[in-house]
């Protein structure tokens, strides 16, 4: 075997171990106890109503784009 050769298969190894690694990580979820945690910036009711919801949905912001074709005469839709 050559020097190019040997160094192409350990090169070859490295990859498929990180690609492995990072499978590893994204299909397999972290055990209840390893520390991680979840910080919920406000309290959560359990009994969450219908007026909750409403003060929610009041405060968030649509930054979504309308994405409906307009005709180059107005703002009348092109697609009914």
């Amino acid at each position: 075997m050559k020097k190019k050769d040997i160094f192409t298969i350990i090169i070859s190894v490295f990859i498929f171990i990180v690609a492995l690694a990072f499978a590893y990580r994204y299909f397999v979820p972290a055990p209840k106890d390893s520390g991680v945690k979840v910080i919920v910036p406000h309290p959560v009711v359990p009994t969450f109503n219908q007026e909750q919801l409403k003060v929610l949905k009041n405060d968030v912001v649509d930054y979504s784009q309308d994405l409906t074709p307009k005709d180059n005469g107005g703002n009348k839709p092109i697609i009914q």
